[in-house]
């Protein structure tokens, strides 16, 4: 009998956390509405009707934006509310009342956000972009055997660099490959000749800041990858690779997805053990990077700010959890939330957003967390400090 019990008492905790799980995805909206019609069964049809109707498009306008929307109303009105039935699971109308020749109903009614967002993005709304998103990478090779380096938007020098020019060239075939499957075009500056249009000013050894901002204005490219490809000599008459790439959006200088490797040839001659290595080992790097960036676009965090969120009070675990999931499903402005510092008093986290700051702490203070709520300690232009308030 104990047995059965203790397993009876586990299924039971299984059960409630798929369901706290699963109830912590459903947006709470309250839509309250009037009918002329004269048949009581078709006004309440009516105002369930515009419920679903005027919802949908309230929290779709909050997650793709208001001039999206209407440049895609037909699409939307078809493809997404038409089916609002996969994104509303549940409905409960209030009692229905006549006042004068009007009925009056009130709709509640509990949004799954992840999969009114999974029918956005089926159909290309959730992006930030409508295009085809553009990648330009800005690689520099080091090659410390040798004693030469190789940059494509600088000039080459008299020092034999055939080789690095052929390696990157090897680079960049295989980004355009990688980001290609993703849906991104990565331009290939090497091949395309692209240093001689680089202005004088901007030939710089180090890309970042300003610089960085021109060539992503210069070149369309709204994602840069700044990168560093290393060639050492090893511990066994061989070769190490080290290859570190950053995708950087550029508008706000985030990083928004890294690479970062460390490969030993075999033994052999230099450049034969070097190009052997990378073709075997640059595609799944690539692909790597590329997966990460597409993450980041299909989340719709390309185009928002971060934010640093500090809370202020100890909680238990399963409080923070039950707040980040509230976070998360609940504002439709907040794409991702991660925990970075934990210390004995408070808990911060990065946020992805496309509100700013000021706007993000009044939806955070209005959150109900199982009973508890947030307060205002302060507030800047890119972090925001709670406390858990009495």
């Amino acid at each position: 009998m104990r047995l059965v019990s203790v397993v009876a008492a586990a299924l039971m905790m299984i059960l409630n956390g798929t369901a706290l799980a699963q109830q912590a995805e459903l947006v709470d909206r309250t839509y309250s509405g009037v009918s002329k019609e004269t048949n009581p069964q078709v006004a309440k049809r009516v105002i369930q009707d515009e419920a679903s109707q005027k919802v949908s498009e309230e929290i779709i306008q909050e997650l793709i934006g208001n001039d999206r929307f209407l440049k895609n109303k037909t699409l939307i009105q078809n493809k997404i509310i038409r089916n609002s039935a996969r994104y509303i699971p549940f409905t409960k109308p209030s009692a229905l009342t006549q006042n004068a020749d009007e009925f009056k109903m009130s709709v509640a009614m509990k949004v799954s956000l992840k999969d009114l967002k999974q029918m956005l993005q089926d159909n290309s709304l959730l992006n930030e972009n409508e295009a085809v998103p553009v990648v330009l990478p800005l690689v520099s090779w080091q090659d410390r055997v040798e004693g030469r380096s190789y940059r494509w938007w600088l000039p080459l020098d008299k020092n034999p660099q055939g080789f690095l020019v052929k390696e990157g060239r090897l680079l960049e075939e295989a980004l355009r490959g990688a980001f290609q499957k993703n849906n991104f075009y990565l331009i290939k500056p090497i091949e395309a000749g692209l240093a001689a249009s680089v202005p004088a000013d901007f030939q710089n050894e180090k890309i970042g800041g300003e610089d960085a901002q021109f060539f992503a204005q210069y070149f369309n490219a709204p994602v840069v990858v700044d990168g560093q490809v290393n060639l050492t000599k090893g511990e066994r008459n061989n070769f190490r690779i080290e290859i570190k790439m950053t995708a950087l959006q550029v508008s706000n200088g985030r990083a928004i997805a890294d690479v970062s490797r460390r490969f030993d040839t075999d033994s052999g001659s230099f450049e034969n053990a070097i190009d052997k290595k990378l073709r075997e080992v640059l595609e799944g790097t690539a692909n790597d990077l590329a997966v990460q960036v597409m993450d980041a676009w299909q989340r719709g965090s390309l185009g928002t700010s971060m934010i640093r969120l500090t809370i202020q009070g100890r909680q238990p675990l399963p409080v923070l959890e039950g707040m980040k999931e509230k976070i998360r499903s609940q504002l439709t402005q907040v794409k991702n939330i991660r925990e970075r510092l934990v210390s004995a008093d408070s808990v911060s986290f990065e946020v992805d957003t496309s509100v700013p700051a000021s706007e993000l702490v009044g939806k955070l203070e209005s959150l109900d967390l199982d009973g508890k709520r947030l307060s205002r300690v302060s507030e800047g232009q890119n972090e925001i400090v709670l406390k858990w308030a009495q």
